[in-house]
């Protein structure tokens, strides 16, 4: 059952990844590199639930123990992830210095975005201008996705809330090579804007 689930990896406030180095055993953040997965993650069922546990899993195994975690879901559509074993401190994201979990309370640095499988392949096709190019309304084509600091995206001059438009990026997952499609999206400022996805 537990391995028939989806896959899920996190993204922390930097807009990093969560990533395990296989040479030291240890946790960090990164840039994800479009088309590669991070070397952790956890299998879930249901990541919409108020509160579910996170087995975080290296893909090379090796000793170093992870705590853990119980996940716990905001209103902003990101989770907080404390140890259960008893301390009550936190999965924290230190910018330029790694990731623990010594956290005694959970505030930016310990707010962590859920990214799914289709949220992955949708990044790696909207990150990368040799895979898709992506043009506004006026036809002017766009600087590619990038990931932004508070669990944003940015595509152009547009920066955008990942989890509010998160159905609308993983529908671009499904895109073929040769296809179009519309995305529409919700920003910061409160605007829709509208871009053009073409596979190359």
């Amino acid at each position: 059952m537990l391995y028939a689930s989806a896959r899920f990896w996190l993204l922390d406030f930097f807009g990093h990844v969560v990533d395990h180095d296989p040479l030291r055993d240890c946790l960090f953040s990164i840039t994800p590199p479009p088309g590669r997965y991070p070397g952790l993650f956890f299998f879930a069922d249901n990541v919409l639930l108020a509160e579910f546990t996170v087995t975080l899993r290296k893909v090379v195994s090796l000793p170093m123990p992870i705590p853990q975690l119980l996940a716990t879901r905001l209103p902003n559509g990101v989770v907080t992830l404390r140890r259960m074993d008893g301390t009550g401190r936190y999965l924290r994201s230190v910018e330029n210095e790694g990731i623990d979990f010594q956290a005694i309370q959970a505030k930016d640095w310990e707010h962590f975005f859920i990214l799914s499988e289709p949220m992955m392949h949708a990044y790696a096709i909207l990150s990368q201008d040799s895979v898709s190019t992506i043009t506004n309304e006026q036809g002017e084509v766009q600087a590619p996705l990038r990931l932004a600091q508070g669990h944003n995206g940015q595509i152009g001059d547009s920066v955008f809330s990942l989890a509010t438009n998160l159905s609308a990026i993983e529908d671009v997952a499904s895109l073929g090579a040769g296809a179009a499609a519309t995305l529409v999206l919700s920003t910061r400022s409160g605007d829709r804007v509208t871009f053009q996805v073409t596979r190359s």
